[in-house]
């Protein structure tokens, strides 16, 4: 009896001995399967809440930039012209906005409204700065100084004063009382400076011819210009609603007309800052490669222009 219970209790035990073992072999399997799906959830609700909060502002983003670029060609030339000529449109809008029977070509259109020649967009600076960068390699190439390095270091220091810039003029816009002034808006309006450095650079080249340009006409012309910027940038400052002074106290109106006429002098400052150096001397050739450089620019700016 004993060696028989002995037996069985052996061949008993040995089966739920092993059986033990195989259910709790795989309960040491699951443990890293459970850990391994926790952690997958984890990641993907990760995913989803990035994914989901990125999404939600591309929207905002796409109408904010739309708002900017939205303009047509007979827009950007009336827009250039009152550039050049920065005075007071005294024209009455429509009050039917784009449904209207009779609609100006040069009008813009935003929400179905018109909109003053004053409200500034990003389209005109967009291209303005493209064209500027092209003509500082052209300057640097008339010089036989031209490098791949000349155009990114262009770009960089360009934006890098642009920015500096905006934030100066954000502060002195803030301590004057217009604290809702909209960032891009002041944005748009700096960067008008590079339309007139382009027109600058390029009257330079032409009665240049490969050197430093000289001259009555040319000195007349460019005063001209920076003379239009400042005003441009005046009458923006002056009549957009959302760049005055929140509250009408008379002490706050009087700091906002002075920073003002501040500004125009930074804006002047910057423009010469940014003028490249030019050549003192004739380079051999010059003129024809002067000639290529700006009817390859203007091929370049015309084929942008047309996707407005």
């Amino acid at each position: 009896m004993d060696g028989t219970d002995k037996d069985v209790g052996a061949r008993g035990g040995a089966p739920g001995g092993n059986m033990a073992g195989r259910s709790g072999l795989p309960g040491r399997a699951e443990a890293p399967n459970i850990s391994d799906a926790v952690t997958s959830a984890m990641m993907n609700q990760f995913a989803r809440e990035l994914t989901s909060s990125s999404l939600s502002l591309w929207p905002q983003f796409v109408q904010i930039a739309r708002r900017y670029f939205n303009v047509h060609h007979g827009y950007v030339l009336r827009k250039m012209l009152w550039q050049l000529m920065p005075f007071h449109s005294t024209k009455k809008k429509s009050t039917d906005g784009e449904l209207g029977d009779h609609k100006d070509w040069t009008v813009r259109i935003i929400d179905g409204l018109e909109v003053d020649i004053e409200e500034p967009d990003l389209y005109i600076p967009t291209m303005g700065f493209v064209t500027y960068v092209v003509l500082c390699g052209v300057v640097r190439g008339i010089q036989e100084t031209f490098a791949p390095e000349v155009l990114s270091a262009t770009i960089s220091s360009a934006l890098v004063i642009l920015v500096v810039e905006m934030a100066l003029m954000k502060g002195a816009l803030f301590m004057a009382g217009a604290v809702n002034t909209p960032t891009l808006d002041l944005l748009a309006l700096l960067g008008y400076k590079f339309f007139y450095l382009s027109l600058h650079l390029g009257v330079g080249l032409l009665c240049g011819h490969g050197r430093k340009p000289a001259g009555f006409f040319y000195g007349l012309l460019i005063c001209g210009l920076h003379i239009s910027c400042a005003i441009a940038l005046w009458q923006a400052l002056r009549r957009l609603a959302r760049l005055q002074p929140s509250h009408g106290q008379e002490c706050v109106t009087d700091m906002h007309q002075q920073c003002i006429k501040v500004l125009l002098i930074v804006q002047y400052a910057v423009c010469w800052l940014l003028l490249p150096s030019w050549p003192k001397v004739a380079i051999a050739n010059a003129p024809e490669e002067v000639t290529i450089a700006i009817t390859t620019a203007a091929s370049v700016l015309s084929g942008n222009s047309s996707a407005v």
